[in-house]
């Protein structure tokens, strides 16, 4: 049974320490699992490679686990938050623990918000039966059932028919997306932890905008980008130069200055969005991990 840190405190300060003077380092960056022999992701800097069964073997820690922490780098807005969160992550995990288990924890926990999400959804929607079906998987693989790999297909099969009856870009489709994302087993699958996390924050951030667009009564982004769109023929056709440059953000701004606001709230609101969904999503993570060791069943 694999242990985190070998069931080693020492070797997890001393990975803590090894992640911290790695970042502070310049060599740091926030490309997942990169080492180009001299600086890469905070994962490539603690092996000195991007080999992740060096990871396994050396940390005793799941491969899932080294593709979230080099994710969450890329999903948060300044390297400063992402360097602080990837070691909130590392503090978080215990000494000792099969962490296998756990992914199919925090997987369920974002399985659960996305329920939540889709609950206004009528009970015999095919998305809310396909993530019915991907959380029993979870389910099983924790109670020590390992559901077969045939299994795991025909569940990401369905949940792709029912992501594919929403309308596109919908709400729907961005959940099913999650949905989709989500029905890998994190034993076998080293990325699909990582994936989750990016659909949730993507999938919540854009239901998020949605509502506030529609409830302050702002223009949508598509509506702004046809707009966008006319401006540039229209102007295309009175310039001589074909190349000249056409500023149509500026003539947005002086000629239809109420679109021009709508689309800066816009933009502001689905910023404001992202942080707060990434930071909801990374605490999530955090606090599965924490209360790993009590988890009734999880094997961690």
């Amino acid at each position: 049974m694999m242990q985190s840190f070998q069931d080693n405190p020492a070797l997890k300060r001393s990975m803590l320490q090894k992640a911290q003077a790695f970042q502070a380092s310049g060599d740091w960056n926030s490309r997942p699992v990169y080492w180009d022999g001299k600086g890469g992701s905070l994962v490539g800097g603690l092996l000195g490679s991007d080999d992740l069964d060096q990871w396994v073997e050396e940390f005793g820690l799941p491969k899932w686990m080294a593709l979230l922490l080099d994710m969450v780098a890329v999903t948060l807005p300044s390297a400063e938050d992402a360097k602080a969160a990837q070691i909130s992550l590392l503090e978080a995990l215990p000494v000792g623990a099969d962490l296998n288990a756990c992914g199919n924890v925090v997987l369920v926990h974002f399985l659960k918000e996305t329920e939540t999400d889709i609950a206004s959804l009528s009970e015999n929607h095919p998305l809310r039966a396909a993530l019915t079906d991907v959380m029993a998987l979870h389910d099983a693989e924790l109670a020590g059932k390992s559901p077969q790999p045939a299994e795991w297909r025909k569940a990401r099969s369905e949940a792709i028919a029912a992501t594919d009856q929403a309308v596109p870009d919908s709400p729907e489709a961005k959940f099913g997306a999650v949905i989709e994302a989500a029905a890998w087993n994190p034993r076998t699958s080293r990325s699909v932890v990582a994936d989750t996390f990016r659909s949730w924050i993507n999938a919540r951030r854009d239901a998020a905008v949605q509502q506030k667009v529609g409830e302050q009564g702002l223009i949508s982004f598509e509506e702004t980008k046809k707009l966008l769109d006319r401006i540039h023929t229209e102007e295309r056709k009175t310039r001589k130069d074909p190349k000249e440059f056409i500023h149509v953000f500026g003539i947005l701004e002086e000629r239809y200055p109420k679109e021009h606001k709508d689309m800066m709230d816009f933009h502001r609101i689905q910023h404001e969005e992202a942080i707060r969904q990434r930071q909801a999503a990374v605490q999530i993570i955090i606090s599965t991990l924490q209360n790993s060791q009590d988890q009734v069943r999880c094997t961690c």
